[in-house]
Formats: structure tokens, C-alpha cells, sequence
């Protein structure tokens, strides 16, 4: 299992690369609407975080517009033992 600064490392490297995010100014309590991310484009990064850790999201509870730290704990709560 991840911690939460593993997850928030590589979510933050998912949206430098994959949309040129200045990660030097997002913070786990950015909301994907003020870093110009959309529901679309959250599939791309879900993607990216099961490729990096390693499972399969069975489901994704977010509320909308979430933060980084929504994310982060969503993809947690993914990874723990039932």
C-alpha cells in the first residue's frame, strides 16, 4: 500500500507530464478546476495512478471538482485490504 505523499508525488508528475502543470504551484488542497483539469481528462491521471500502483479502481467516489487531496485519499481507500 501507498502513503499519501507517494500518491500525491505521483499524481503531481502525472499532471507535469501529461498536461505541463507547474507543480510548484499546486498543493494537495488544489481543485482540478483551478489547475485547468476536467472530468475528462481526470480519466487520463485515474489511468496513470493504477499503472503506477498497481490495481484497479473498482469504483471512483469523487465529489465534483475534487482536490488533490480527494484524489489522493480516494486512491487510498482503493488500496486497502477488504
Amino acid at each position: 500500500m501507498s502513503s499519501n505523499d507517494q500518491i500525491l508525488k505521483q499524481l503531481l508528475s502525472s499532471l507535469h507530464r501529461r498536461f505541463a502543470i507547474d507543480i510548484e504551484q499546486v498543493t494537495a488542497a488544489s481543485r482540478l478546476s483551478d489547475i485547468g483539469i476536467d472530468s475528462l481528462h481526470l480519466v487520463d491521471i485515474m489511468l496513470d495512478m493504477e499503472d503506477a500502483f498497481g490495481f484497479r479502481f473498482e469504483s471512483l467516489l469523487l465529489p465534483p471538482n475534487p482536490s488533490l487531496e480527494q484524489i489522493t485519499n480516494a486512491i487510498l481507500r482503493e488500496q486497502a485490504p477488504e
